[in-house]
Parts: C-alpha cells; structure tokens; sequence
C-alpha cells in the first residue's frame, strides 16, 4: 500500500494552510519589530494571499467554481509573484519590467481559467495553464537567487532549490498531459497527492530560505548600528577608529595614506546651556549632515567625543583635505544661526598618515593642529603635515622586493 494512500488531500491543504499562516505572522513580526528590513513585509502578504487561495480550494463544492477555482487560482499565482517582487525588493533591484510581464501573464490566465470552470470544466486545462503561468515566476525567481549568489552560498542552495521546484512544476505540466487527472481535485491520485505533498514541503523550504536571509540582514543591520551615534547619526567612536584602522592597513599595501581632521564644534557648551540639550543634539544632527553632504561616498564621519568628530579621507593628500574642509565650512555657513549673537562654527585640524605609522601618533598630530585652529581664534583650519617618513619594517622591504 502506497504511503500517499495514508495522507487525506484536505489535511495536505489544511498543512500548507497552517505552514503559510505561521510563515506570513512572523515576517510579519520581522518587519513590524524592524521596519526597515526590505521585503520582509511582501513575503509576508505573499504567504497570506496563498493562505486565501488554499481556503477556497478547500471550500470547492460549497462555494462557486468562480471563487474556488478561478479566484483560488489567482490568489496561488499572485503568491509566488509577490515572492519574486520580495526578493527584488530584498535585492533592492529596482528592474521592474519582469515583474509587470509576471502580472500580465497572470491577468492572461484568469480568461481561459473562467472558461474551464464556468463554461466547459475540465481539471486538466486548468493545471496546465497554471503551471504554464507559474512556470516564469519560479525561473525568474532561480534567476535572480543565482544572480546575487556571488559570494553567498546561501543563495546558491535556495537558487538551486528553486531550480528543482521549477523543474517539479514541467514534470507536473507534462505528466498531468499525458495521464490527466481526476475530475475532483480532493480525490486520492498519486500525482495530484505527490504535488500537494511537494507543495508543503517546499513552502516550508521557500518560508525558512526567506527567514534565513532576512534573519542575514538583519544581523547586518544591528552590527551596523552597533557603530553608529544614535545622536548624530555618524560613526561612533569605535566605529570610526575602525575605519581608520581599516585606511592605515591599506596604506602599509598601497603606500597611499589616507588624510584625517578632528572637527571640533566652537562653543557647543554655550548651545547647551542657553539653548538646552535638545537643541544641542539638533545641532550635533545637523553639523552631521552637513559634513556629510560634502563627502565622498568612500569617505568616513565620526562623532569622536562630545562635541567633536573625526573625518578620516582615503587616499588624499593634507591638499585634498583642505578643498574638501573648505566645502564643508560653506556648508555649516548655511546653516541657520541659534541666536543673532551665536553661530555655529567649526574649529579643524587637518594631517595626512604616513604609512607604518601608528593610529595614536596621526591623532595627535591631528589633535594638535586643532589646538592651534582653536588658539587662532576659532571658525578656522590648520594643518600639521607629515614631518618625516615613518621607517619600514625591514620584513615588509624584503617581501615588496621579492614580489
């Protein structure tokens, strides 16, 4: 006796019902505890317009064949669809024009669908032409996985997956064509239950990929946050020391040292205490903003104590640092005044890195040209270049000569 001769097609539904429910109510969780997780929210709308159309097939007989065939068709289709525009959008691809020919076609569908359920039922039209619609949306979706795979192994194994869901869903097409299928959809058949089955068990596979990737990004995210100021919006301290670390590596490789400037915020104590410390953060926000309007996209901004912030500038020269400081002091003039006597006003010093030279020496270097901008009177730059060349380790000498 066959094990599929066991399993009852409504508790198959009933399963897949259960999974896809569970499956929309925790991204939709995700999405609601973190907003800004991409797709998190359409996977979500995806599962539940499948949990729709699973509860109409199961209603066959007691409601329409309009409702039940036609509408619970459709609603499949659209679910898979909003999985693909899910992954797009965790893709942050913006290419759209696939996703409008998957609604097209599924717009095409409903036509002959209503007429193999309304005017002539037959079982068997209605599968092919569902798995000829559903046939692109779970290609593209193999498509795209294997697209953005590079790097991610994860990808690869959901891509491959797919690939195989795919292939399952051409079988299907070719096997209900030749041996048809029975009249009633509920009624045991050993292709129509080995579907269902597959169907649960690659919702379940399609469910924990999606959560894997989004639980991926949204690890990112948190470590990503875990180096940002929640005042400022830059770097925090570890943040940026981490970038600067990362520039005085490449710089023992490349020879091209990076240039770095402590900004300091002139009298940020008088905006504290006539203004208060909301006003005070406002302030630290929107200096922020403004040094970071006028950087590179390579460029790195950190608040570095109270009201002072770190800017480190790969590959530039202490020359390029002074153009780029000189657009962001245009930049703070444009900012509004706090009171007609009280302006905001940066205070900077500027040095370049020589490699093999160590973070503590660059930052006091730098420290000491603020000291001097600040002793000028303020609202003004300085700059302490390299004095001398730091001595390369005779190891690194041997290993560049080598190579």
């Amino acid at each position: 006796m066959s094990l599929l001769s066991w399993i009852d097609n409504r508790t198959l539904i009933g399963c897949q019902i259960l999974t896809s429910s569970v499956l929309a109510l925790v991204f939709l969780g995700m999405k609601y505890t973190h907003p800004r997780l991409r797709g998190a929210r359409t996977f979500a709308l995806g599962f539940a317009v499948g949990v729709v159309g699973c509860c109409l097939f199961v209603a066959r007989g007691g409601i329409s064949n309009l409702a039940s065939v036609v509408l619970a068709n459709a609603l499949i289709l659209s679910a898979f669809a909003l999985f693909y525009q899910g992954l797009l959008r965790f893709f942050r691809d913006e290419r759209r024009s696939w996703l409008v020919f998957i609604w097209v076609v599924i717009a095409l569908s409903v036509l002959p669908m209503c007429y193999y359920s309304l005017v002539h039922e037959e079982t068997v039209p209605r599968i092919l032409i569902c798995e000829a619609a559903i046939f692109p949306i779970r290609l593209l979706m193999t498509i795209e996985l294997f697209r953005y795979s590079r790097g991610r192994s994860l990808l690869k194994l959901f891509g491959a997956i797919m690939g195989v869901y795919t292939v399952i869903g051409v079988a299907r097409f070719v096997l209900t064509l030749v041996y048809g299928s029975p009249a009633n959809f509920m009624q045991r058949n050993l292709i129509q239950s080995s579907i269902l089955v597959i169907n649960v068990i690659f919702v379940c596979i399609i469910g924990l990929f999606f959560l894997l990737m989004l639980s991926g990004e949204l690890m990112d995210a948190l470590e990503s946050q875990s180096f940002e100021d929640l005042v400022s919006g830059a770097l925090n301290r570890r943040g940026i020391e981490q970038k600067l670390a990362i520039e005085l590596g490449s710089a023992k490789r490349t020879r091209m040292a990076p240039s770095i400037a402590l900004i300091d915020l002139d009298h940020f104590k008088a905006i504290n205490d006539t203004q208060g410390h909301a006003a005070g953060d406002k302030t630290l926000r929107e200096v922020a903003h403004a040094i970071s309007s006028r950087l590179r996209d390579y460029d790195y901004l950190g608040r570095y104590g109270g009201d002072e912030f770190l800017l480190v500038l790969p590959q530039a020269s202490y020359q390029d640092a002074l153009k780029v400081l000189e657009r962001i002091q245009q930049a703070i003039r444009s900012l509004p005044q706090l009171r007609a006597d009280l302006s905001i006003t940066l205070s900077i010093g500027i040095t370049q890195a020589v490699p093999f030279e160590p973070a503590d020496v660059i930052l006091a270097r730098a420290d000491a040209a603020l000291y001097e901008a600040k002793r000028a009177g303020r609202n003004c730059c300085r700059v302490i270049p390299p004095t001398h060349e730091v001595e390369i380790p005779a190891a690194v000498t041997a290993m560049n000569s080598s190579s």
